[in-house]
C-alpha cells in the first residue's frame, strides 16, 4: 500500500529537506541527482537505496507515478549519491511483483512485504555493462 498523496507534499516541503542534509553521507540514505521531463532542471531528491549485484534498488513508497521516478525513466539514466561518491547510473526499471523483495537484505523483506508496496525502481550501474 503505497503512502497517501498528501504525503507527498509533506515530504518535498519538509522531510526531504531534512533527510537532503545527511542522504548522501549515510547509507542506505541516498540522492537521486535527475533532470525534469519538461522543464529540464537538475533536481535532487532523497530517497532510500540498497545495493543490488548489478545497481541499487529503491523502494517507491509514494507509488510508481512520482516526479522523480517518472523523470529517472523518461532519462533512462540518473546519478545517485550515497556514501559521499556519485555513481552513474542507467537502465532504470520498476518491478511490482515481490519477487523483487530477494534483492532486500534479509531483516527487511518481511516488513516491504507487508507494506505491499506498489514497486520497486531498479538501476544498474552505468560501467556494470
Amino acid at each position: 500500500m503505497q503512502a497517501p498523496r498528501f504525503m507527498r507534499r509533506v515530504n518535498r516541503a519538509l522531510t526531504n529537506r531534512l533527510m537532503g542534509l545527511f542522504a548522501g553521507y549515510v547509507p542506505p540514505f541516498a540522492i537521486v541527482h535527475h533532470v525534469g521531463r519538461r522543464s529540464k532542471r537538475r533536481y535532487r531528491t532523497p530517497v532510500v537505496a540498497f545495493p543490488t549485484g548489478r545497481g541499487y534498488v529503491t523502494p517507491l513508497l509514494y507509488g510508481t507515478d512520482t516526479d522523480w521516478c517518472l523523470n529517472v525513466l523518461h532519462a533512462r539514466h540518473c546519478t545517485l549519491e550515497t556514501a559521499r561518491r556519485r555513481i552513474e547510473m542507467d537502465n532504470p526499471r520498476i518491478r511490482k511483483s515481490a519477487a523483487a523483495l530477494k534483492d532486500f537484505p534479509a531483516f527487511l523483506r518481511p516488513a516491504l512485504r507487508l507494506a505491499s508496496l506498489p514497486g520497486y525502481l531498479f538501476l544498474d550501474r552505468a560501467d556494470s555493462r
